[in-house]
């Protein structure tokens, strides 16, 4: 207890001592603070040894120790290193150890005096010269390559190989004549003879068929001496008369009588059917004459024979005009059932009253030539228009 109280304890005094212990240690650590403003991932970069770290101290009353240094071999700041490397490099080359000592000294007393004090500024600094370093490299990598030559295909022939160009006894180069130009060839070839449009094609007609016909009726189709049929046959090649079977004042019941004599002995291809004037003027019904013109056509479709029927023609007299029409509508209605052609050779021949054009009658009843000549023309443009 002696012992303990001899010892100073007093809080002043320990005070004093921590307050010179922390002088010294700070002297001692503002070299360890110097060397520790390059950060740890610039120390691995450059493989510098890491910089000290304080002890760890729990007990923050012990101020005296709390800035201690761990023990740590004597590291130099790349200053130094510099300051070493360019002694070295002195003495190498021939200098005194003296001048190299003295070098080193003015290089770190240099790089201190532009280096900043304080951490942050010196790890912005290095950072900035990194980045000044790369740039440089990245410009001056491709220049450096654009530089470089680029090996020709003419680089590796050899100085023997190359014929010198002619100069003259100037000592001038004599232009080298120029490559002889060769013609092209002509085409000198007979020229081919172009092509001449194909001809157009040569239509050849259809064969003309030719019909034969045979004319049945009364006076109006006997007479006048070139009676219609006649003309129709002269005036169409597709038809050919072989029999005009109208004989004058032939009612249809003859007409029908004389069938197989005047009509199915020619063997003709067509028909032509005219009668009734005599069946009016005779004061046979018209029933009876319905009934005639038919068994007239079924007997020449038993044959086949075409037949084609032809309206009455007007009279001269008014009061036969009703009459005449009405049997022409009973003709109309039998074509129609029985499905063969009709022709109405009344309607140009009359005029609005259903009596006979003076011109186109002889007689008042039979065809002048006049007549005789539009009926044969009216037959023929109603035949034409079906094909026939």
């Amino acid at each position: 207890m002696t012992g303990l109280r001899g010892r100073d304890s007093s809080p002043g005094s320990i005070r004093d001592r921590a307050a010179a212990v922390q002088s010294t240690q700070t002297g001692r650590s503002a070299h360890a603070r110097r060397r520790a403003w390059i950060p740890g991932w610039l120390r691995a970069i450059f493989f510098l040894p890491a910089a000290p770290k304080p002890m760890a101290h729990l007990d923050p009353n012990h101020v005296a120790t709390s800035a201690r240094q761990m023990a740590r071999p004597a590291r130099k700041s790349p200053v130094d290193w510099l300051g070493l490397a360019s002694t070295a490099g002195f003495a190498a080359s021939g200098g005194s150890a003296g001048d190299g000592v003295s070098l080193s000294t003015s290089l770190a007393r240099i790089g201190r005096r532009f280096l900043p004090k304080e951490p942050r500024r010196r790890e912005v600094l290095a950072v900035l010269t990194l980045l000044i370093a790369a740039s440089l490299i990245s410009v001056t990598g491709p220049v450096s390559q654009a530089g470089a030559t680029t090996a020709t295909p003419d680089a590796g022939i050899a100085a023997g190989d190359v014929t010198p160009e002619p100069t003259d006894a100037a000592g001038t180069e004599t232009p080298a004549p120029p490559d002889p130009i060769t013609p092209e060839p002509t085409d000198t070839s007979t020229p081919k003879p172009t092509s001449k449009p194909a001809p157009p094609k040569k239509v050849t007609p259809k064969p003309l068929v030719v019909r034969t016909f045979v004319a049945l009726g009364d006076s109006l189709t006997a007479w006048p001496n070139t009676p219609w049929p006649t003309r129709l046959d002269a005036q169409d090649a597709g038809l050919r008369l072989v029999k005009n079977a109208g004989v004058p004042g032939n009612t249809t019941a003859q007409m029908r009588a004389r069938l197989a004599r005047d009509v199915y002995a020619y063997h003709p291809n067509v028909l032509f059917v005219l009668g009734g004037t005599n069946d009016l003027g005779l004061g046979i019904s018209g029933s009876a004459t319905l009934a005639n013109l038919r068994a007239i056509i079924v007997g020449a479709k038993s044959q086949k024979i075409a037949v084609i029927l032809l309206l009455v023609p007007p009279d001269s007299y008014i009061s036969m005009g009703p009459k005449i029409s009405a049997l022409n509508r009973a003709i109309i209605a039998l074509a129609n059932a029985q499905r063969i052609l009709y022709v109405d050779i009344h309607a140009p021949l009359t005029n609005g009253n259903g009596v006979y054009f003076p011109k186109f009658t002889s007689d008042g009843l039979h065809f002048s030539d006049l007549g005789a000549q539009t009926v044969a023309n009216t037959i023929r443009y109603r035949i034409r228009r079906i094909g026939l």
